[in-house]
């Protein structure tokens, strides 16, 4: 008897997103390893200001003009809302690249505590990017594309190490880690989820994690026939790299409505 062929699910938001060269290198962001040049073409680098200072972040190319990210990362530790907004685009580099200038920031309107879920936010440029081999979009998993019981990869310029004071030297160098992908049945007795635990998805690789620094990034999984799709953004966890503690990341797939409306449309 024949099967229908099992062909990927992913929301595209261009016809060449997904297209990254990735290929990790190591089984060592905590415990990761450094990135090479063009492996991610879809990261970017957000900096947020809150009260006069800026923070790092981690984001997505999502179309010319859009980019994902996380609500958190718009809030300082006291509440304080960012009110401007930079993006780094092109370069594995966090100092180089392009600065790119932000039009606007939409956060999910019931978004309130990363535990709570909806940990969201979209950021549009005042321009289109020029795509290139360093600058690409990323495609949107579907939940079909969530790899449960296997691998996605993590990337961002965040600590290596739990730092409670937050005075570490970040890299410079874009860190990746390979990660577990685990069941919510298996994740919620480890750590609080939002009553809604379809909008998250979760992380168990012992030694390994994203980390401070890394939140707004994404969690990407390859798809059946090579392209990527983005089904995580870097969102909560207790501290980083703990055996026992999972990463909890925001789960794409359950945005991808909020995300076409507040982009304006389902076009590439």
């Amino acid at each position: 008897m024949t099967q229908t062929p099992n062909f990927s699910m992913a929301y595209l938001t261009t016809d060449n997103c997904g297209s990254a060269p990735i290929s990790v290198a190591g089984t060592r962001i905590v415990n990761g390893s450094d990135a090479s040049a063009e492996e991610y073409p879809y990261q970017v680098l957000v900096l947020p200001v809150v009260q006069g200072r800026v923070g790092i972040c981690g984001g997505s190319i999502i179309k010319k003009r859009w980019i994902l990210t996380a609500a958190h990362c718009f809030f300082d530790r006291s509440g304080n809302k960012a009110s401007s907004v930079f993006v780094r685009v092109g370069s594995f580099k966090q100092s180089e690249g392009t600065l790119v200038a932000v039009q606007r920031f939409i956060l999910h309107e019931t978004y309130v505590s990363t535990d709570q879920g909806d940990d969201i936010a979209l950021i549009e440029l005042a321009q289109d990017l020029t795509f290139s081999s360093s600058v690409q979009p990323i495609c949107l998993g579907q939940e079909a594309d969530i790899p449960f019981g296997g691998k996605a990869v993590a990337t961002g310029w965040g600590d290596l190490q739990f730092d409670i004071t937050g005075t570490s030297e970040l890299p410079e160098t874009l860190q990746e880690v390979v990660l577990d992908v685990i069941t919510i049945a298996a994740c919620s007795p480890l750590v609080g989820l939002p009553i809604d635990t379809n909008k998250v998805i979760c992380t168990l690789t012992p030694y390994k994690d994203a980390c401070q620094g890394d939140s707004g990034g994404p969690l990407v999984a390859k798809l059946c026939e090579g392209r990527w799709a983005q089904v995580g953004i870097v969102s909560y966890g207790f501290e980083c790299a703990r055996p026992n503690n999972p990463g909890v990341y925001t789960r794409v797939s359950n945005y991808i409505t909020w995300i076409n409306t507040n982009t304006g449309s389902t076009a590439c």
